[in-house]
């Protein structure tokens, strides 16, 4: 699959350089995206959800007063661009590597047109596995032998039934695990799975 195929379009990602962080806040739940394209020339920044929550939540959390009116461009993030001709493979080791955050798509004359972030890619996993009513969980793994065992074993502790898995390639001394439970096993599957000490990916 080509990353053309599964981007999500810029008609439904662009907002203004000048809007809020509480307006783009509003606009990512009512399309419950991870992340917005600034609808600014040359495109090539995105914002994603953790950093206004990060920056709304975390100053109250240090005793400062939150910004809500605080335009959006000035927490915005440069990320890669890829062309949609290429291969959806190149766009999942992209996210791996910057693990929260997308990548731009770009037509045949360098113009960017979509983004692939993680709803998309995660899509696209849930088509090639097949799976059904089931809820996936993202964690940190440890690049040392048996830690996708351990996780596992901590989620079958909790009688649930797994139905797929998937571990990336490491990068540095971790990995990226994802763990499909059914949908009602996953509070406990994840509570199983930050017990046993892995960090959870929203």
């Amino acid at each position: 699959m080509l990353l053309g195929s599964l981007m999500l379009p810029l008609d439904r990602s662009l907002i203004s350089p000048l809007a809020t962080l509480s307006e783009a806040y509003t606009q990512l739940l009512d399309a419950q995206l991870t992340c917005l394209v600034l609808d600014e020339q040359p495109r090539g920044r995105i914002v994603r959800m953790r950093s206004i929550l990060e920056h709304l939540a975390g100053s109250v959390m240090h005793g400062m007063k939150a910004d809500p009116n605080r335009p959006i461009a000035t927490i915005a993030e440069h990320v890669e661009t890829l062309p949609q001709s290429a291969p959806i493979e190149h766009a999942a080791k992209a996210l791996w590597r910057r693990p929260s955050r997308a990548v731009l798509v770009a037509d045949d004359q360098g113009e960017v047109v979509g983004l692939v972030g993680w709803p998309q890619l995660n899509h696209f996993f849930d088509e090639i596995l097949d799976i059904d009513y089931a809820t996936r969980l993202h964690f940190h793994v440890g690049d040392r032998p048996g830690e996708m065992a351990r996780a596992l074993a901590a989620v079958a502790a909790t009688g649930a039934n797994v139905q797929a898995t998937y571990l990336s390639h490491p990068h540095g001394d971790q990995r990226l695990g994802t763990i499909y439970v059914p949908d009602d096993a996953a509070s406990s599957a994840r509570a199983a799975l930050t017990g046993a000490g892995f960090h959870l990916i929203d």
